[in-house]
Order: C-alpha cells, then structure tokens, then sequence
C-alpha cells in the first residue's frame, strides 16, 4: 500500500537529491579539472582530446569508473591524484543511487520515513484511530501522520493512507526495528490507541525512555477501568495523557441524560443496562458515582454476563443501596424480553433502556422496538459514529441515540492536537 508523502517528507527528500546532486557536480568538475591540467590514461590519448571529449570521458567515470579509458599514468601529481579520487567517487555514487532504488523498490515505507520529521506517531488503526486522526487533520492538515498497525489487511488503514494522508507501516509494535522505524526522536506527538492495554502502556514508556520528550506529549488508551484507575493513583508515566473512551460516554450519559430524566421520576428508577461489556460496565459506575439513590434496580443482559459481572465486581464493585440482577440470554431472542417484562410488570412504571452491546445495529434495532413496547419508558441506543439515519428513526419513534465516537470528540482539548503540553484527560 501507497502512502501520499507528506510535504515535510518531500522536502527531507529534496535535501538529500540536493547534497547528492552537489557533491555528484563537485567529482565530476574534478574529473574534468584534472583532464584539462594534463592528467593522461593508459588507454585514451585524452591529452589531444578536445573539450567536449574531455567532457564525456568525465561523465563516462560514473558509468564505467575508468573501465574503459584505464587508469591515470602520466601528467602533474596533482591532477593524478585528482583523478584516481574521482575513479572511486564517481562510480561510488553511482552504486549508491542503485542500491536506494532497489531499496526503495522492496520497501518505499522505511526509506519514506528516514526523512520524516515533527510528525505524530498514531500506535493502532482501529476506529478510535480514524476518529482521532480525522480531528487531527481538521486541526493540522499539513502535519506528517505516522499510523502503525499490525495488520496488513486491516481496512482502516485504505482509509488513513487515501482520506487522511496519513502514512502507514505494517510492523509489530514489541520489536525494535519497528519501533526505531517510528523515528521517536524526530516525533512532536505519540498517540497509542491500541486495542491491547498492556501493549498501549509498554509501548508509551519503551517509547519515553528512547524520546524523553514525548512524556508531555504521549496520549494513551486504557480500556480496563481498573488498570487505569491503577495508572492515574501511581507514578507510572505520571506525564502522560492517560484516558477512556467508554467512561467520557458514560459520564455524559449520566449526566446529561439519565440525571435530569431521574430528577423528573417521583420513585427510584429502575436502569436495564442491555450489554454489559466495557461500555455498560462504565456507565454502572458511573450511575453508582453520581446517581447514588435515583435508582433502585438495575437488570443486566448480557449472555457472557457471568464472566463480566464477575470482573466488574473484582475490579469496581457493586455498591449497596440497589439490587440488580443478571439474565444471560442473547439481546436478539424474544425470551430475552419476555423476561424483562415479567420483572419489571410489579414495579408500576416502565424503567430506563440502555442499549450498549458492541452492535450498533442490533442496539437501534431493539431500541426501535422498546420504543413501541414501552411508550413511556426512556430508550438510550449506543452507537460508535453520529448517523443521520439512526437519528432521523430515533426522532420518529421517541428513543435517543448516544454515538460513543462523538462524545469522545466533543471532549477532546485542543492541547491533544496542538504544539503545547497535553493536559490529563480529567481536566
């Protein structure tokens, strides 16, 4: 795959066709100094040559390197000694534009690189990758963009290279020659937005103790709430950003839209949180935080909801004050509903739906049939992008969809695009 190279790797690369252009001008005016101050070849009578001939002989030393004209046999020692360093010079330079063209031709992505300067290194090409490297370029549409992924097929990354001009390379993150490829030192700003959080934290401190300088400017993922809960109270890469995408949604979940609807409630609530994976594991935290007593029950479903309660518990906790209860079944199968509804039909008012599988569609699917079940209850439906479709049909049929990708973009600080420190994502 192709990159468009950015305007600062042009130039890097114009630097050096200029140095090599120069000092390939500077041998081949020696060449010529030395033929016209009377050095002689054993095989060319160059010393009654004319001008011209004087001229391509010169020029003939990059190709053949003497070959053809011998070697330097009489005239002034200087203009000998002149000429026996062009017959090494010249076709040294010539060897080396070679060997970069087959190089380049085997791996234009490392030599591309070598002249990258001032750019952003973006570690994964996931969808909140594209999400941050589109706000990037709104912010900084000529700064160089260095994406690194470890998949070849992965199709985010046609759309960094085509859309976002941003060049890709294929390598894994835990060996060094990829991270040397990086060029760290040369780095302003390091984003690691991998999906694997031990991997997204070793490689922000291998990559600190190579750039010492990028421990301001270093913006790192932590999906795992415990984990980040773990990093923020410690002293490990205290100067770096440390977030979670799950936990901004969440908070503004809660806040702007479960609060005010809570306030309005006479009784306590009670909160189906359909999807209990990192998403619904943020938001029962959240709503322990900052809705402690606007809700009585909260009803899980979620069919691998033995594991996941079993870690919420071990790296949150379930706080005392509500009860809640799991059903393992698919989101998808009526029983599921069937279910709900038998829980919830003593309660006396309908509860809050919140829709947060990993399936976008599957949450306005089930959102757009709560919506017509229960007409009076709240429907939230998680989605990771703003869609025109999904917010025309939640307008129609009364239930709200939360779009996880642009809350995340809505509380991104511009110190996360621009020259100056990153704050914490807390600020």
């Amino acid at each position: 795959m192709t990159s468009r190279i950015d305007i600062d790797i042009v130039h890097g690369g114009l630097r050096w066709f200029r140095w090599r252009g120069l000092f390939l001008v500077v041998v081949f005016m020696l060449g010529l100094t030395a033929f016209l101050g009377g050095a002689e070849v054993s095989e060319r009578d160059v010393h009654s040559a004319d001008f011209m001939t004087r001229i391509y002989y010169s020029l003939g030393l990059f190709v053949l390197g003497g070959l053809d004209l011998g070697v330097p046999v009489r005239g002034p020692m200087w203009a000998r000694a002149i000429l026996w360093f062009v017959y090494f010079a010249a076709p040294a330079i010539t060897t080396s534009a070679l060997v970069e063209a087959v190089l380049r031709a085997i791996r234009p992505d490392r030599l591309r690189l070598r002249h990258m300067r001032h750019h952003v290194v973006i570690a994964g090409c996931g969808r909140l990758a594209m999400l941050y490297l589109e706000r990037l370029r709104e912010t900084e549409p000529r700064t160089p963009v260095l994406v690194i992924d470890n998949r070849a097929d992965n199709p985010h990354g046609q759309t960094a290279v085509e859309r976002f001009h941003a060049n890709l390379l294929i390598g894994d993150l835990s060996t060094k020659p990829t991270v040397r490829a990086l060029r760290l030192e040369t780095a302003k700003r390091l984003v690691i937005l991998t999906g694997d959080d031990y991997v997204n934290l070793d490689t922000a401190a291998n990559a600190i103790r190579i750039a010492p300088h990028l421990a301001t400017e270093t913006l790192i993922h932590i999906s795992d709430l415990r984990l980040l809960r773990v990093v923020e109270d410690s002293k490990l890469l205290q100067q770096a950003v440390k977030f979670n995408s799950y936990r901004r949604a969440a908070e503004f979940l809660v806040a702007e839209k479960l609060l005010p609807h809570f306030r309005k409630t006479e009784s306590a609530d009670i909160v189906v949180l359909a999807g209990f994976g990192r998403f619904g594991q943020s938001v029962l935290d959240q709503l322990q935080q900052s809705a402690e007593g606007k809700f009585s029950r909260v009803i899980i479903i979620d069919q691998a909801g033995d594991l996941q309660t079993m870690v919420f518990a071990e790296q949150v906790g379930f706080q005392s004050g509500y009860e809640w209860q799991l059903i393992t079944e698919n989101l998808q199968h009526p029983r599921t509903w069937q279910r709900v509804a038998e829980e919830i039909s003593d309660e006396g008012h309908e509860p809050v739906f919140i829709l947060g599988s990993g399936n976008d569609s599957v949450n306005i699917r089930t959102a757009l049939w709560l919506s017509h079940r229960y007409v009076h209850a709240k429907v939230l439906a998680r989605c990771f992008r703003h869609s025109t479709f999904a917010e025309q049909i939640a307008g129609e049929c009364d239930f709200e969809v939360v779009s996880t990708g642009d809350l995340l973009l809505s509380g991104m600080h511009s110190e996360w695009f621009g020259e100056g420190r990153c704050r914490t994502a807390a600020d």
